[in-house]
């Protein structure tokens, strides 16, 4: 069962050299500047239904269309922002919250140009009864299951955001496994609603969700994070990857199930994924890449006050960056304003 939240896929600085000749054995070893017509884009996790958008973009034509004729999108999991910053990838699948962590604590010349979740995910997970949690302020005094990474301060940030003492939050090494909830051994289990609560609750479990989206803490979720040597020299090819992420994004949404299909049938046929939650997956996905976090019909293009909250919910994280350092929203506004049809398909 792949039930491992994505934050914690993002920032493994212990494993960064690893993964990144990982990133470039699999890729072909090449760097992504070395032939603009080479698309490589370094995934956050198994090829399963949350990059529908990049399967109907690779499978309808619209990365060829804009110019790739050459397309590898690549597995993880594995340190995505490594892979971008050193030119192995040309986009990577980060988050605001990995993205933030790789400029501040490793230095890496990154950022992000657009957001597919622009509406996050992560959830605090329990069970129904009388140690459920239904609001924040139930944080206390619980066990909170949380994976590697940053995943502890994003649960301290949802506590800070409602004024409860972190400190009176008990955090337990989950190690991707949500039995350890089910079994009562954790009161919560931090994860995303568009995996593991899906599980759980297909399995019959009785799960209450506190999203943290909904609670205080708006952070971008699944994000296009590039190189700014990309940006600065190579943005032509950048909005061309933006224009075809648009169109695949759109296909995904106006047919859920087929890109649920896509993931079961092609790009991750030898995983054995589960039919049914893949499908769920596509549907409920939506609601975190369309939503009001966006500027009107435009998909990836976070708000100025959507990235104004995100920055604060990351000082609330102990990530102290500002917009300018973490967001680049300028290359969206060109593609919108050269194609504006492409906003008005997304309404």
């Amino acid at each position: 069962m792949f039930t491992r939240s994505r934050l914690a896929r993002g920032v493994f600085a212990t494993l960064l050299a690893a993964t990144a000749l990982a990133a470039t054995a699999c890729s072909g070893g090449g760097d992504s500047d070395s032939d603009a017509s080479t698309l490589s884009v370094q995934l956050s996790f198994i090829k399963n239904t949350q990059n529908a958008g990049e399967y109907m973009a690779d499978s309808n034509g619209h990365y060829e269309d804009a110019g790739f004729t050459t397309v590898n999108l690549i597995a993880g999991p594995t340190a995505v922002e490594q892979s971008v910053a050193t030119g192995k990838s040309t986009v990577a699948m980060s988050t605001a919250v990995g993205a933030a962590s790789a400029i501040t604590s490793e230095k890496m010349p990154i950022k992000i140009i657009g957001s597919v979740y622009s509406k996050n995910a992560f959830t605090v997970m329990s069970m129904d009864g009388p140690r459920a949690i239904h609001t924040p302020k139930d944080l206390a005094g619980k066990k909170i299951a949380v994976t590697a990474g940053t995943a502890q301060s994003i649960v301290e940030a949802l506590a800070r955001a409602n004024d409860v003492d972190p400190s009176s939050i008990t955090f337990v090494p989950a190690q991707g496994d949500t039995s350890i909830l089910t079994s009562g051994e954790v009161d919560g289990y931090f994860g995303l609603a568009t995996n593991e609560l899906i599980t759980l609750t297909q399995a019959g479990e009785k799960v209450v969700s506190l999203p943290l989206a909904d609670n205080g803490l708006p952070l971008a979720g699944t994000s296009f994070a590039v190189s700014q040597d990309m940006i600065d020299n190579h943005r032509d090819e950048l909005k061309a990857f933006l224009r075809a992420e648009i169109q695949g994004w759109r296909d995904a949404i106006a047919d859920p199930e087929a890109g649920a299909q896509l993931a079961l049938t092609k790009y991750g046929a030898d995983l054995g994924l589960d039919e049914k939650k893949e499908s769920q997956q596509a549907k409920d996905q939506i609601a975190f890449i369309a939503n009001s976090e966006t500027e009107d019909g435009q998909l990836f293009r976070l708000s100025d006050r959507t990235m104004s909250d995100n920055i604060a919910s990351l000082k609330l994280a102990g990530i102290d960056i500002t917009e300018d350092d973490l967001f680049d929203m300028s290359l969206l506004d060109e593609v919108y304003a050269e194609n504006p049809e492409l906003a008005e398909s997304a309404k």
